[in-house]
C-alpha cells in the first residue's frame, strides 16, 4: 500500500460528497468497461443508471439525512469508513482507538441502520420518516416525542403503524 503525501480524511460534508462522488463514479466507469469487454454488453449497468446532477444531489442529501439520525458511535464508524481511503479496516480502527473487531461490528451496525433508515428516507413523507427514524434510533420515548409534537401518545402511535404498514407493503412488493 502506498501512502500518497498531503492526502487527509474530507473535513466537510461537500468534500466528503466529491470524495464518495468519485469513488462511485469510478466504480462505474469500471464496471462499463468491464462490461463493454463482456459478450452480453448491450444490458444496460445498474438498471439503466444514468449520471445527473440531480441524482447526486439527491443522494448526498439522502446520506446527510442518514448520518445525522445514526447513533454517534455508528455514525462515527460509517464516517471513518468511508473517508478511509484505501486504507484497511485495522488502520481505521487504530486512528480510532478500538480494535479491529469492534469497529468492524460497528461498522455492520452502522450500515444495516444506513439501510434502514434509507428506506425511511425513500418510501415514507419526511415527517414519518423523521418520527421513525427517532422512534427506532432516538434516545427519547414515545411519550417525549408526543408531547414535543404537540400530539397525543395515541396520534404518534397511529402515525408509526401507517409508516410500518407503509413499509411493509413496500418490502412484500419488492418481495413479490
Amino acid at each position: 500500500m502506498r501512502i500518497e503525501p498531503g492526502w487527509s480524511p474530507p473535513e466537510s460534508a461537500a468534500e466528503l460528497f466529491v470524495s464518495v462522488r468519485r469513488v462511485v463514479l469510478d466504480v462505474i466507469a469500471k464496471e462499463k468497461r468491464e462490461q463493454a469487454r463482456q459478450p452480453h454488453a448491450d444490458e444496460p449497468l445498474h438498471g439503466g443508471f444514468e449520471e445527473s446532477p440531480e441524482d447526486s444531489l439527491q443522494s448526498f442529501e439522502r446520506m446527510q439525512w442518514i448520518l445525522t439520525r445514526l447513533p454517534a458511535p455508528l455514525a462515527e464508524a460509517l464516517m471513518a469508513s468511508l473517508t478511509a481511503g484505501r486504507r484497511n479496516d485495522a488502520a481505521v480502527a487504530l486512528e480510532l482507538g478500538m480494535t479491529t473487531a469492534t469497529f468492524t461490528t460497528r461498522l455492520f451496525k452502522a450500515r444495516r441502520a444506513a439501510e434502514e433508515l434509507a428506506s425511511y428516507y425513500e418510501l415514507l413523507p419526511i415527517e414519518q420518516a423523521n418520527l421513525m427514524a427517532e422512534l427506532s434510533y432516538g434516545s427519547k420515548t414515545r411519550a417525549q416525542l408526543a408531547h414535543e409534537s404537540g400530539m397525543l401518545l395515541e396520534e404518534l402511535t397511529s402515525l408509526w403503524r401507517q409508516a410500518v404498514e407503509a413499509l411493509e407493503k413496500s418490502r412484500r412488493e419488492v418481495a413479490s
